[in-house]
């Protein structure tokens, strides 16, 4: 699957023979020669070309002339049409400069030294590199002109530095190594200046929980500036007289790792991932922390680079092979379910205590939503010592509820120790209907007995000095699948801030919570989703589709800020859709998701628990808003 939103990036650490350029070069370009064709940037390790250990040899002009050569034989016979940046040293006026090289091709683009220098510990960089001050300057650096074999000297841009590609405008910069660890990191600048990735050619040595520490800082960095980081460090082939040097390659987006290889390893290795460049951009537009700082940051880093339009040619087909997850909203860990519990039971209890009701008052319908709602209202009174009986129960049936659905309702109710009211609603249901005349089988039917159960938990609520809990989830809410002044209705929505997927992974986790409703659970989630207000089989799913596809349309839609064509494509990578079934999914859940906002004026306040909310206060639009027109 390919996609022009995403540029594919790389990180290696070559196997690195201390002190033979020309040698470790050629372990460079075997994995150049190797990489995927449609990677547009690889970063290698710091001092990659010499190795970081040569000590006092830096000094030493046969070293440089060696590197030299080296460097003038990558450019020579680079099989990469990619950009290649790589770490090696640079003489300017007698002082030596630790540095990333950025190369396209047979050309070197630019020179980018390293601003802090480590010396302490293991540690003695002044003693061989100096520190550029601000500013662009230029070294007389060789490259291979027309393919020919003889030095071509012209001169090359020098200091700290943005590089920007021609025909597409994503935006890079380079750190070095401690660069990143130092207060205020240079990569901070770099984002701050527009930089959509940074890259750092890195040599760090091993030790107990730097590898954590490393990828805490990294995953910080890119949350904080809603940028992309690839970090590449220097192999345990190259020395252990003092130190062993870690391996470790690790790529990270807006504060998630894609990838990371911390093995020690001797031999060559290569990770490979791509960086969401919409979905950094879209984020960025919508944080007003990167924006005010932007506006804020000084000018220092003026001089960006535009280079060859060619260089990012691969850009605009991109073929993925990142994980992306098929269930962006569900977590992963039990201790993230147990914060959304935490998340739900605290925000139910603050306004049951705020209002100083006496009952919270639930209608139970034997379906997902209305049992978490359930269990989450259980595990309030549990969690703040409030007796269970706090809670009133009601379920209310009709002649189109299937007797299952039923019988899990009064189960649940009993099980769980609260006060339980059975109310068949059927003749009022008829009763309703015969006073407008309307004796069809339609919507309207459906909303009168929606309507009738909300008007009878309102006044139930103030009989019994209670507030009415709203079952309604953030899928449902998303596709305007609730009736307007009937189940979008409450006095606290306290599903809201949840999709569908999350509502089953989190009733999952509650069968090892409450085991004594562990059955009743099960054969909840076994069910068919279906509102059971028409009579024979009326399944939801078969009426908006898949709620696992439409969740990850909501997700990649209001958290990513994906394009309709990008969401096509990623529904065919992950959901294996056609591209027909994609788009007719993407058109329906556009059509149904504008149509749907004057219904969510009208819904209950309900806490935000994910990156997305749906309510006025989180998600501004216009109750007439047009509805788009459908994708070809």
């Amino acid at each position: 699957m390919y996609s022009k939103d995403f540029i594919k990036v790389a990180a290696a650490s070559p196997k690195i023979v201390l002190g033979k350029p020309l040698e470790n070069v050629k372990e460079m370009l075997n994995i150049l020669k190797k990489l995927d064709k449609d990677v547009d940037i690889i970063v290698f390790p710091e001092l990659a070309i010499t190795g970081y250990s040569c000590g006092d040899l830096f000094y030493s002009e046969d070293l440089y002339l060696k590197q030299q050569e080296a460097i003038k034989y990558l450019l020579n016979n680079n099989p990469f049409n990619g950009v290649v940046i790589f770490g090696a040293y640079a003489f300017q006026n007698s002082v030596i400069y630790n540095c990333s090289f950025v190369v396209q091709e047979d050309e070197l683009i630019g020179v980018v030294p390293k601003e802090y220098l480590p010396h302490s510990e293991e540690f003695e960089e002044t003693r061989w590199f100096g520190k550029k001050l601000n500013g662009i300057d230029y070294l007389d650096f060789f490259t291979i002109k027309d393919g020919k074999d003889d030095n071509y000297y012209h001169p090359v841009p020098f200091g700290k530095m943005l590089f920007k590609f021609y025909n597409s405008d994503i935006t890079f910069g380079c750190e070095v190594c401690g660069d990143m660890w130092a207060p205020q990191s240079v990569s901070e600048e770099l984002y701050l200046k527009g930089a959509d990735i940074v890259f750092n050619c890195s040599s760090s040595p091993a030790r107990i929980y730097k590898t954590k520490k490393r990828e805490l800082i990294i995953n910080n960095l890119t949350y904080k500036y809603s940028g992309a980081y690839v970090y590449a460090s220097t192999g345990a082939s190259e020395t252990s007289s003092n130190v062993i040097f870690g391996s470790e390659l690790i790529i990270c987006e807006a504060g998630k790792t894609l990838k990371i290889d911390d093995k020690l390893a001797f031999e060559s290795k290569v990770i490979v991932s791509e960086i969401d460049i919409a979905t950094l951009r879209y984020k960025r537009r919508k944080s007003s922390y990167y924006k005010q700082a932007y506006m804020k940051a000084n000018n220092e880093l003026s001089s960006d680079i535009t280079v060859h339009e060619d260089l990012i040619k691969n850009a605009d087909k991109c073929k993925l092979t990142r994980e992306i997850d098929k269930n962006p909203f569900v977590p992963k860990d039990d201790l993230y379910l147990d914060q959304i519990i935490s998340i739900q039971t605290a925000s139910v209890y603050k306004r049951f205590t705020h209002v100083g009701s006496k009952k919270l008052v639930l209608g139970i319908s034997g379906g997902q939503d209305s049992t978490l709602a359930l269990l989450s209202l259980v595990k309030m009174c549990d969690e703040y010592n409030l007796p269970r009986n706090t809670i009133l129960g009601v379920t209310m049936p009709t002649s189109n509820t299937k007797e299952e659905s039923y019988q899990l309702s009064l189960a649940l109710m009993k099980k769980l120790g609260i006060d339980a009211l059975d109310l068949n609603i059927e003749e009022a249901v008829n009763y309703q209907r015969d006073l407008i005349d309307h004796q069809k089988l339609d919507t309207t039917y459906e909303n009168i007995q929606a309507r009738y159960r909300t008007f009878t938990l309102m006044n139930l609520a103030n009989k019994v000095s209670g507030i009415v809990i709203g079952t309604s989830d953030l899928s449902e809410i998303a596709l305007g699948f609730t009736t307007f002044n009937g189940d979008n209705s409450s006095m606290y929505a306290i599903n809201s801030g949840i999709p569908k997927t999350a509502v089953r992974r989190l009733l999952e986790h509650y069968q090892t919570i409450y085991k004594e409703v562990k059955e009743e659970i099960k054969q909840i989630l076994k069910a068919p989703v279906s509102p059971e207000l028409l009579p024979g089989k009326q399944y939801t799913e078969e009426i908006l589709g898949s709620y696992e596809v439409n969740d990850f349309i909501l997700y990649h839609k209001l958290v990513n800020g994906a394009t309709d064509e990008k969401l096509v494509s990623l529904l065919g990578y992950v959901h294996k859709l056609s591209t027909e079934e994609a788009l007719k999914y993407v058109n329906n859940f556009n059509r149904r998701f504008i149509s749907s906002q004057y219904k969510r004026y009208n819904m209950a306040e309900g806490v935000k628990v994910f990156d997305v909310s749906l309510s006025i206060e989180n998600f501004q639009l216009p109750g007439d808003m047009n509805k788009p027109n459908e994708n070809k």
